[in-house]
């Protein structure tokens, strides 16, 4: 079966294909405009690996948290392509991919700038069970929660203040692995995991 593996949620586009459970292909471009570049790499990504579109039998997408718009752009492309393909979409936490990709730690604690001292954080332990679940939180209430943790890694592309961090280059072969029994959902059921209001419908609201 051939899965497609989307994360345009952050300033970097993750996109790969993965043939009978192993990864024939990833794509990798740093650019804070998916909108222009994400359908030009998935049709480089098809032509180069001589896929069908249609052979798509499973996709899976990174929902959030992280930019609002790139959150947006990979939900709407997964459930397009899905529902135009009656397949199904397995939706992958931002912050959970990221731990996934880092193994041999007692915790992991993957953090997306959320501006103004916010962070978008989540912690796991080392079998990737949630002690902390997805939360937008303070930087001071995060530093103040992972302080005692023994052997704590933690994972961000940003650079965050009173936080020493390790870049993430997204492992898609470990995030399939874990995720590759996953049934999915119908895509209908999609959607974007935001954790906070945009900056307008906070204004609107208060």
């Amino acid at each position: 079966m051939i899965t497609l593996f989307i994360d345009t949620s952050t300033n970097i586009l993750n996109i790969a294909l993965i043939k009978d459970d192993i990864l024939i292909k990833k794509t990798t471009l740093e650019s804070g405009e998916h909108s222009k570049y994400v359908m030009v790499e998935l049709e480089k990504l098809f032509v180069h690996e001589k896929i069908d579109p249609k052979s798509v039998g499973k996709i899976m997408v990174t929902n959030g948290p992280g930019s609002f718009t790139g959150i947006r752009i990979g939900v709407t492309i997964a459930k397009t392509y899905a529902w135009a393909s009656n397949i199904n979409v397995v939706p992958i936490s931002t912050l959970k991919a990221y731990a996934l990709s880092y193994d041999k730690h007692n915790y992991y604690v993957p953090v997306i700038d959320a501006r103004r001292r916010y962070v978008y954080a989540s912690i796991y332990d080392n079998n990737y069970n949630e002690v902390m679940n997805d939360s937008y939180i303070s930087l001071d209430d995060l530093t103040e929660k992972i302080k005692d943790l023994s052997d704590a890694l933690i994972i961000s592309n940003d650079d965050i203040s009173d936080l020493d961090t390790n870049s993430c280059n997204l492992d898609i072969q470990r995030i399939y692995d874990y995720y590759k029994d996953h049934e999915g959902i119908n895509p209908h059921l999609l959607m974007p995991n935001y954790l906070k209001k945009t900056e307008a419908e906070e204004k609107l609201g208060g």
